[in-house]
């Protein structure tokens, strides 16, 4: 699988041009991004999805459609 990264995002890359300046609150940043990443492409396993219970549809019957009809 093709591991995701929050460097790809436009408006990360537009942050980054705006702190460039400020070496502290960059570092801090791409700290931030980096362990965003990490938690990104963590592999959770999936133990299982729970079976729902299946119930027919209520449908309606044709002549009550057609006496609705009238009625409009």
């Amino acid at each position: 699988m093709e591991k995701l990264s929050c460097d790809n995002i436009i408006e990360i890359n537009q942050i980054k041009q705006l702190i460039c300046h400020k070496e502290n609150l960059l570092k801090v940043f791409n700290d931030i991004i980096s362990i965003a990443n990490i938690n990104l492409n963590k592999e959770a396993p999936c133990v299982s999805l729970p079976i729902e219970e299946y119930t027919e549809p209520i449908l309606s019957d044709h002549s009550s459609d057609s006496s609705d009809a009238e009625n409009i």
